[in-house]
């Protein structure tokens, strides 16, 4: 039951968003209401992480992401765009759901992105995450979606085959409203429910954090499977704001130090 102080402290938030113009949603749209889950605890030794993103990756460690991470013992890296160029690829400019099949089954991008930053003798991350950013939640038919799953499953055998290191993917973050259409926001809920649920969920290695869940306004809700207003940056704009950012990170860190112990990083 939510308290009387909670209750303040949303009706201010809300009211505040209503009076800057802002379009608002309550709170039960959202994830907000979500238990994160058990946390069991930061692990007992430093691990490090590299992540292939975008610009939403970008608002959600300003956000607040790269700061738990830190204190979560976490070592943090990433490839962004412009970075981890390969005889004239540059892997930090493709992170569409198309692009990872060929980032991560060619050796040479492999072994760049499972290395990227790493100094003395550690030859390569603890974890690797990845995600693509909100374009490809803009899932247009069926065949696309179809797709999707083909490109994810021929990265797998690749991830099998490196048993010690952790594979991270996050289902693509939503679009506001205005960027897309509610047929193709719900194909990107199904998206974001099979690679959840199916797509990996007999290897130990692999998991997966459902991010576009953590952002999208709840099924049975009006508008739902978009962006939730006030975790968008504009109505035209599908990056995260702090508001967004703080959502996800108290989500991501229980998950997170759940998924380590269960893929035998820590005890």
């Amino acid at each position: 039951m939510m308290t009387t102080l909670r209750r303040g402290i949303v009706l201010s938030a809300v009211l505040a968003a209503v009076g800057c113009g802002k379009e608002v949603v309550p709170e039960d749209y959202t994830s907000l209401p979500l238990a994160p889950g058990a946390d069991p605890g930061k692990p007992d030794k430093t691990l490090t992480l590299v992540w292939h993103h975008h610009s939403t990756g970008d608002n959600l460690l300003e956000g607040g992401l790269l700061a738990a991470l830190k204190a979560n013992s976490i070592d943090f890296h990433d490839i962004n765009y412009k970075e981890a160029v390969v005889d004239g690829y540059v892997i930090g400019d493709h992170t569409d759901p198309p692009d990872f099949p060929k980032n991560f089954t060619t050796p040479k991008y492999f072994d760049v992105i499972k290395s990227w930053e790493l100094k003395g003798g550690k030859k390569q991350h603890d974890i690797v995450m990845f995600k693509s950013c909100y374009p490809s939640s803009d899932i247009k038919d069926d065949a696309m979606l179809e797709q999707y799953k083909g490109y994810y499953n021929a990265i797998l055998p690749v991830f099998k085959a490196n048993p010690e290191i952790l594979f991270i993917a996050m289902s693509t973050p939503p679009l506001v409203k205005r960027d897309t259409k509610p047929e193709h926001a719900a194909r990107a809920r199904t998206w974001s429910k099979w690679i959840t649920t199916e797509w990996a969920k007999d290897v130990k290695n692999v998991k997966v954090f459902d991010l576009f869940n953590a952002l999208a306004i709840v099924e049975g809700k009006p508008d739902a499977n978009t962006l939730v207003p006030q975790f968008a940056t504009g109505k035209n704009d599908s990056h995260p704001t702090p508001a967004g950012a703080k959502a996800v990170t108290r989500m991501f860190i229980p998950w997170f130090n759940r998924a380590i112990r269960e893929a035998g990083l820590v005890k």
